[in-house]
Protein backbone atom coordinates (compact mmCIF):
# COMPACT_ATOMS: atom_id res chain seq x y z
CA UNK A 1 0.00 0.00 0.00
CA UNK A 2 2.74 2.34 0.98
CA UNK A 3 4.39 1.82 -2.29
CA UNK A 4 1.11 2.49 -4.26
CA UNK A 5 0.67 5.83 -2.46
CA UNK A 6 4.27 6.53 -3.55
CA UNK A 7 3.45 5.53 -6.97
CA UNK A 8 0.51 7.86 -7.14
CA UNK A 9 2.11 10.80 -5.42
CA UNK A 10 4.92 10.70 -8.44
CA UNK A 11 1.71 9.99 -10.94
CA UNK A 12 0.10 13.50 -10.30
CA UNK A 13 1.19 16.19 -12.98
CA UNK A 14 -0.51 19.69 -10.99
CA UNK A 15 2.75 21.19 -9.10
CA UNK A 16 0.98 22.75 -6.67
CA UNK A 17 -1.11 19.32 -6.15
CA UNK A 18 2.51 17.51 -5.96
CA UNK A 19 3.68 19.49 -3.49
CA UNK A 20 0.83 19.65 -1.29
CA UNK A 21 0.83 15.54 -1.45
CA UNK A 22 4.40 15.20 -0.93
CA UNK A 23 4.35 17.80 2.27
CA UNK A 24 1.00 15.74 3.32
CA UNK A 25 3.05 12.48 3.21
CA UNK A 26 6.03 13.81 4.58
CA UNK A 27 4.47 15.26 7.30
CA UNK A 28 3.31 11.58 8.19
CA UNK A 29 6.68 10.10 7.95
CA UNK A 30 8.78 12.99 9.41
CA UNK A 31 9.74 11.49 13.06
CA UNK A 32 13.28 10.35 13.05
CA UNK A 33 13.71 7.26 15.15
CA UNK A 34 16.85 8.22 16.79
CA UNK A 35 18.27 11.89 16.97
CA UNK A 36 20.40 12.39 14.14
CA UNK A 37 24.20 13.14 15.89
CA UNK A 38 26.09 15.44 15.12
CA UNK A 39 29.65 16.63 15.08
CA UNK A 40 31.86 19.30 16.66
CA UNK A 41 34.62 21.21 14.60
CA UNK A 42 38.10 19.42 14.62
CA UNK A 43 41.77 20.42 13.65
CA UNK A 44 41.10 18.89 10.28
CA UNK A 45 39.10 20.04 7.37
CA UNK A 46 39.62 16.92 5.40
CA UNK A 47 38.03 15.02 8.89
CA UNK A 48 35.60 17.61 9.13
CA UNK A 49 34.35 17.54 5.80
CA UNK A 50 34.22 13.58 6.22
CA UNK A 51 32.59 13.61 9.31
CA UNK A 52 30.19 15.83 7.53
CA UNK A 53 29.84 13.99 4.74
CA UNK A 54 28.59 10.67 6.91
CA UNK A 55 26.14 13.01 8.06
CA UNK A 56 24.53 13.97 5.33
CA UNK A 57 24.60 11.10 2.98
CA UNK A 58 24.11 8.46 5.60
CA UNK A 59 23.04 9.23 9.01
CA UNK A 60 20.17 11.76 8.15
CA UNK A 61 18.88 9.52 5.05
CA UNK A 62 18.54 6.78 7.99
CA UNK A 63 16.69 8.93 10.07
CA UNK A 64 14.12 9.36 8.02
CA UNK A 65 11.13 7.19 6.81
CA UNK A 66 11.47 4.19 4.91
CA UNK A 67 8.94 6.11 2.43
CA UNK A 68 11.00 8.98 2.64
CA UNK A 69 14.29 7.31 1.58
CA UNK A 70 12.93 4.97 -1.04
CA UNK A 71 11.73 8.79 -2.49
CA UNK A 72 15.79 9.23 -2.21
CA UNK A 73 17.73 6.17 -3.33
CA UNK A 74 15.36 5.04 -6.03
CA UNK A 75 16.41 6.57 -9.38
CA UNK A 76 13.03 6.43 -11.25
CA UNK A 77 11.78 9.43 -8.63
CA UNK A 78 14.97 11.34 -9.20
CA UNK A 79 13.27 13.82 -12.02
CA UNK A 80 10.59 14.59 -9.80
CA UNK A 81 12.41 14.74 -6.45
CA UNK A 82 14.75 17.47 -8.22
CA UNK A 83 11.91 19.34 -9.47
CA UNK A 84 10.10 19.65 -6.85
CA UNK A 85 12.31 20.01 -3.71
CA UNK A 86 10.93 18.25 -0.38
CA UNK A 87 11.57 18.93 3.04
CA UNK A 88 10.99 16.79 5.89
CA UNK A 89 11.56 18.03 9.66
CA UNK A 90 13.92 15.26 12.06
CA UNK A 91 13.02 17.04 15.50
CA UNK A 92 13.63 20.33 14.86
CA UNK A 93 16.35 20.03 11.75
CA UNK A 94 14.88 20.37 8.41
CA UNK A 95 16.38 18.49 5.66
CA UNK A 96 15.68 18.97 2.28
CA UNK A 97 15.79 15.34 -0.11
CA UNK A 98 18.00 15.00 -2.94
CA UNK A 99 18.53 12.18 -4.95
CA UNK A 100 20.93 9.79 -4.28
CA UNK A 101 22.60 6.67 -5.24
CA UNK A 102 22.48 3.98 -2.64
CA UNK A 103 26.03 2.51 -4.01
CA UNK A 104 27.78 6.04 -3.06
CA UNK A 105 26.89 6.15 0.79
CA UNK A 106 29.94 6.25 3.10
CA UNK A 107 30.91 2.60 3.81
CA UNK A 108 32.57 1.11 7.43
CA UNK A 109 36.25 1.22 5.72
CA UNK A 110 35.64 5.12 5.22
CA UNK A 111 34.54 5.33 8.68
CA UNK A 112 37.55 3.84 10.03
CA UNK A 113 39.30 5.89 7.61
CA UNK A 114 38.16 8.94 9.55
CA UNK A 115 38.98 7.67 12.64
CA UNK A 116 42.37 7.42 11.67
CA UNK A 117 42.11 10.97 11.19
CA UNK A 118 41.92 12.11 14.75
CA UNK A 119 44.61 13.70 16.13
CA UNK A 120 43.68 15.12 19.26
CA UNK A 121 40.64 14.89 22.09
CA UNK A 122 39.03 17.40 20.28
CA UNK A 123 38.85 15.82 17.02
CA UNK A 124 37.75 12.34 19.64
CA UNK A 125 35.16 13.97 20.94
CA UNK A 126 33.14 13.15 17.97
CA UNK A 127 33.87 9.72 18.32
CA UNK A 128 30.48 8.96 20.49
CA UNK A 129 28.66 10.77 17.23
CA UNK A 130 30.00 8.61 14.66
CA UNK A 131 29.54 5.37 16.31
CA UNK A 132 25.83 6.59 17.46
CA UNK A 133 25.75 7.39 13.57
CA UNK A 134 26.94 4.16 12.62
CA UNK A 135 24.25 1.96 14.53
CA UNK A 136 21.63 3.97 13.72
CA UNK A 137 22.37 3.39 10.16
CA UNK A 138 23.10 -0.57 10.55
CA UNK A 139 26.96 -0.03 9.91
CA UNK A 140 28.41 -2.26 12.76
CA UNK A 141 32.32 -2.50 13.23
CA UNK A 142 34.04 -5.73 13.79
CA UNK A 143 35.23 -6.25 17.30
CA UNK A 144 39.05 -6.38 15.97
CA UNK A 145 38.51 -3.20 14.35
CA UNK A 146 36.99 -1.67 18.08
CA UNK A 147 40.23 -2.85 18.98
CA UNK A 148 42.51 -1.04 16.86
CA UNK A 149 39.94 2.21 17.68
CA UNK A 150 41.01 1.92 21.53
CA UNK A 151 44.91 1.66 20.27
CA UNK A 152 44.57 4.71 18.31
CA UNK A 153 42.48 6.63 20.84
CA UNK A 154 44.87 5.75 23.94
CA UNK A 155 47.86 6.93 21.27
CA UNK A 156 45.41 10.46 21.25
CA UNK A 157 45.15 10.07 25.08
CA UNK A 158 41.15 9.97 24.38
CA UNK A 159 40.71 6.56 26.55
CA UNK A 160 38.05 8.47 28.58
CA UNK A 161 36.17 8.97 25.09
CA UNK A 162 35.88 5.54 24.83
CA UNK A 163 34.61 5.08 28.26
CA UNK A 164 31.94 7.85 27.36
CA UNK A 165 31.26 5.76 24.08
CA UNK A 166 30.49 2.59 26.83
CA UNK A 167 28.70 4.63 29.26
CA UNK A 168 26.30 5.42 26.12
CA UNK A 169 26.03 1.97 24.65
CA UNK A 170 22.39 1.98 24.22
CA UNK A 171 23.54 4.89 21.61
CA UNK A 172 26.93 3.36 20.42
CA UNK A 173 26.37 0.27 20.97
CA UNK A 174 30.46 -0.11 22.53
CA UNK A 175 29.81 -2.89 24.66
CA UNK A 176 31.99 -4.28 27.52
CA UNK A 177 31.30 -7.95 27.54
CA UNK A 178 33.99 -9.19 24.93
CA UNK A 179 37.26 -10.40 26.54
CA UNK A 180 39.66 -9.19 23.80
CA UNK A 181 38.07 -5.86 23.55
CA UNK A 182 38.33 -5.11 27.03
CA UNK A 183 42.13 -6.64 27.77
CA UNK A 184 42.91 -3.94 25.09
CA UNK A 185 41.37 -1.44 26.93
CA UNK A 186 42.82 -2.52 30.19
CA UNK A 187 46.44 -2.86 28.87
CA UNK A 188 46.30 0.59 27.34
CA UNK A 189 45.39 1.71 30.80
CA UNK A 190 48.38 -0.28 32.10
CA UNK A 191 51.00 1.56 29.76
CA UNK A 192 49.21 5.00 30.25
CA UNK A 193 50.08 4.39 33.50
CA UNK A 194 53.63 3.11 32.80
CA UNK A 195 54.16 5.84 30.47
CA UNK A 196 54.01 8.09 33.84
CA UNK A 197 56.46 5.89 35.79
CA UNK A 198 52.99 5.06 37.53
CA UNK A 199 53.30 8.31 39.08
CA UNK A 200 51.23 11.45 39.46
CA UNK A 201 47.86 12.13 37.93
CA UNK A 202 48.04 9.73 35.43
CA UNK A 203 47.93 6.97 37.19
CA UNK A 204 44.85 8.14 39.04
CA UNK A 205 42.68 8.79 36.04
CA UNK A 206 43.58 5.81 34.38
CA UNK A 207 42.59 3.96 37.58
CA UNK A 208 39.36 6.16 37.53
CA UNK A 209 38.35 5.15 34.37
CA UNK A 210 39.45 1.18 34.83
CA UNK A 211 37.26 1.46 37.94
CA UNK A 212 34.18 2.89 35.65
CA UNK A 213 34.47 0.79 32.71
CA UNK A 214 33.78 -2.30 35.86
CA UNK A 215 31.52 -0.47 37.21
CA UNK A 216 29.57 -0.22 33.68
CA UNK A 217 30.31 -4.06 33.36
CA UNK A 218 27.61 -4.77 35.72
CA UNK A 219 24.75 -2.62 33.72
CA UNK A 220 22.60 -3.69 31.07
CA UNK A 221 23.71 -3.53 28.07
CA UNK A 222 27.24 -4.95 29.17
CA UNK A 223 26.88 -7.78 31.40
CA UNK A 224 28.29 -11.05 30.27
CA UNK A 225 26.15 -14.40 31.79
CA UNK A 226 28.81 -16.88 31.06
CA UNK A 227 31.30 -16.73 34.12
CA UNK A 228 34.11 -17.83 32.34
CA UNK A 229 33.24 -15.33 29.13
CA UNK A 230 33.18 -12.71 31.81
CA UNK A 231 35.71 -9.87 31.61
CA UNK A 232 35.57 -8.42 34.67
CA UNK A 233 36.58 -11.76 36.46
CA UNK A 234 39.45 -12.31 34.07
CA UNK A 235 42.98 -11.87 36.07
CA UNK A 236 44.05 -8.90 33.72
CA UNK A 237 41.16 -6.71 34.79
CA UNK A 238 41.52 -7.46 38.42
CA UNK A 239 45.48 -7.52 38.13
CA UNK A 240 45.25 -4.14 36.57
CA UNK A 241 43.08 -2.64 39.24
CA UNK A 242 45.38 -4.00 41.34
CA UNK A 243 48.55 -2.43 39.67
CA UNK A 244 46.65 0.87 39.26
CA UNK A 245 45.64 1.28 43.17
CA UNK A 246 48.80 0.07 44.20
CA UNK A 247 50.77 2.68 42.09
CA UNK A 248 48.53 5.14 43.56
CA UNK A 249 48.78 4.24 47.06
CA UNK A 250 52.95 4.20 46.88
CA UNK A 251 52.76 7.35 44.99
CA UNK A 252 50.13 9.47 46.69
CA UNK A 253 49.48 7.90 49.89
CA UNK A 254 52.71 7.16 51.20
CA UNK A 255 52.45 3.72 50.56
CA UNK A 256 49.38 2.75 52.57
CA UNK A 257 46.19 1.16 51.35
CA UNK A 258 44.33 3.94 52.56
CA UNK A 259 40.69 3.03 50.48
CA UNK A 260 41.75 -0.98 51.19
CA UNK A 261 41.50 -1.71 47.21
CA UNK A 262 44.76 -3.38 47.44
CA UNK A 263 43.95 -5.44 49.92
CA UNK A 264 40.67 -6.43 48.01
CA UNK A 265 42.13 -6.59 44.41
CA UNK A 266 44.75 -8.86 46.01
CA UNK A 267 41.90 -10.96 47.04
CA UNK A 268 39.98 -11.37 44.04
CA UNK A 269 42.90 -11.76 41.78
CA UNK A 270 44.04 -14.62 43.51
CA UNK A 271 40.46 -15.91 43.54
CA UNK A 272 40.48 -15.28 39.71
CA UNK A 273 43.65 -17.06 38.99
CA UNK A 274 42.34 -20.58 37.32
CA UNK A 275 40.38 -17.87 34.80
CA UNK A 276 44.14 -16.72 33.46
CA UNK A 277 46.00 -17.40 30.60
CA UNK A 278 48.90 -19.19 32.12
CA UNK A 279 49.85 -21.54 29.16
CA UNK A 280 53.17 -22.39 29.79
CA UNK A 281 53.23 -24.66 26.89
CA UNK A 282 52.41 -22.25 24.01
CA UNK A 283 54.85 -21.88 22.13
CA UNK A 284 53.61 -19.58 18.97
CA UNK A 285 54.41 -16.15 19.11
CA UNK A 286 51.58 -14.12 18.64
CA UNK A 287 49.89 -16.56 20.93
CA UNK A 288 52.86 -15.62 23.74
CA UNK A 289 52.81 -11.89 22.61
CA UNK A 290 49.32 -11.81 23.55
CA UNK A 291 49.67 -13.54 26.90
CA UNK A 292 52.33 -11.47 27.53
CA UNK A 293 50.48 -8.58 27.34
CA UNK A 294 47.98 -10.05 29.51
CA UNK A 295 50.34 -10.96 32.16
CA UNK A 296 53.01 -8.42 32.47
CA UNK A 297 49.81 -5.85 34.60
CA UNK A 298 49.17 -8.61 36.49
CA UNK A 299 53.27 -9.60 37.28
CA UNK A 300 53.71 -5.43 37.91
CA UNK A 301 50.50 -5.56 40.47
CA UNK A 302 51.73 -8.04 42.59
CA UNK A 303 54.70 -6.68 42.59
CA UNK A 304 53.41 -3.57 43.49
CA UNK A 305 51.45 -4.34 46.20
CA UNK A 306 53.52 -6.17 48.16
CA UNK A 307 55.41 -2.70 48.69
CA UNK A 308 52.01 -1.37 49.79
CA UNK A 309 52.53 -1.33 53.86
CA UNK A 310 50.57 -3.75 55.97
CA UNK A 311 50.25 -6.23 52.34
CA UNK A 312 53.89 -8.19 53.03
CA UNK A 313 52.49 -9.12 56.45
CA UNK A 314 48.87 -9.52 55.53
CA UNK A 315 48.40 -13.45 56.16
CA UNK A 316 45.74 -13.43 53.81
CA UNK A 317 47.08 -12.54 50.55
CA UNK A 318 50.90 -11.97 50.92
CA UNK A 319 51.62 -15.64 50.81
CA UNK A 320 49.42 -16.47 47.72
CA UNK A 321 50.75 -13.07 46.35
CA UNK A 322 54.41 -14.45 46.35
CA UNK A 323 53.71 -17.26 45.17
CA UNK A 324 52.22 -16.77 42.19
CA UNK A 325 54.31 -13.49 41.63
CA UNK A 326 57.39 -16.15 41.62
CA UNK A 327 54.86 -18.37 39.24
CA UNK A 328 54.33 -15.55 36.74
CA UNK A 329 58.26 -14.41 36.94
CA UNK A 330 59.25 -17.95 35.76
CA UNK A 331 56.80 -18.32 32.93
CA UNK A 332 57.46 -14.62 31.86
CA UNK A 333 61.36 -15.02 31.96
CA UNK A 334 60.66 -18.25 29.82
CA UNK A 335 58.97 -16.56 27.34
CA UNK A 336 61.13 -13.48 26.95
CA UNK A 337 64.50 -16.39 26.87
CA UNK A 338 62.72 -18.15 23.95
CA UNK A 339 61.43 -15.58 21.58
CA UNK A 340 62.26 -15.90 18.12
CA UNK A 341 65.25 -14.01 16.63
CA UNK A 342 63.15 -12.11 14.19
CA UNK A 343 61.00 -10.78 17.52
CA UNK A 344 64.11 -9.79 19.26
CA UNK A 345 65.60 -8.22 16.78
CA UNK A 346 62.49 -5.94 16.19
CA UNK A 347 60.37 -6.55 19.77
CA UNK A 348 56.96 -6.87 19.53
CA UNK A 349 54.36 -4.87 21.74
CA UNK A 350 54.63 -7.63 24.02
CA UNK A 351 58.16 -8.47 24.81
CA UNK A 352 58.87 -4.42 24.71
CA UNK A 353 56.65 -4.79 28.09
CA UNK A 354 58.41 -7.58 29.36
CA UNK A 355 62.00 -5.99 28.85
CA UNK A 356 60.20 -2.70 30.47
CA UNK A 357 58.84 -4.60 33.07
CA UNK A 358 62.44 -6.26 33.64
CA UNK A 359 64.78 -2.99 33.39
CA UNK A 360 62.39 -1.42 36.07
Amino acid sequence: MAQNAVGRLFRSQNSSSLRQSIGSFTQTRNVSRNAVPTFTPTSSPELDQTLNRFREELFIPFGLGQQQRRLMFRQKYADRLEQEPVTANLGEEEFLLRPMDPQSRPTKNEAIEAISLMKNTTDWNNLVSLLAGLRMSNRLIKASRMEWIVRKAAEANALGVVLECAKQVERTGLRLNEVGFVQRLFFELHRKAQAAEFEGPEVAKALSIATQLVGLMERPGHVQHDVVKDPKRRPFVIGTLLELSAARALSEFGGKDQDGNVRLYSQRLLGSWSLGNFNSETTEWVAVDKMLQENIPIYNGMKLALQVHGIVNERAVAPGLKNRLNELNQLISNQVKNAPEKVQQKPTVGLVQAQLLYQG
